[in-house]
């Protein structure tokens, strides 16, 4: 399973590895991103704070067509 979502309000990018249940999440500040991890330490899904101000519109659609 692969998703990806934007929520335009919060200007959060998240992109979701499983639907496993959310144990814990660490907040990286250099990189604004937060990665949640399952009960097992798996990686359940990444986000991306601010995204529209780390990576420009072009890029994103660029990396989506690879």
């Amino acid at each position: 399973m692969l998703k990806i979502d934007y929520d335009k309000e919060g200007d959060i990018l998240e992109i979701k590895f499983s639907d496993n249940t959310i144990k814990d999440s660490e907040y990286i500040d250099e990189s604004g991103l937060v990665i949640d991890y399952d009960n097992n330490d798996k990686i359940v899904a990444v986000e991306v704070i601010s995204f529209s101000k780390r990576v420009s519109k072009d890029d994103f659609i660029e990396a989506l067509a690879v």
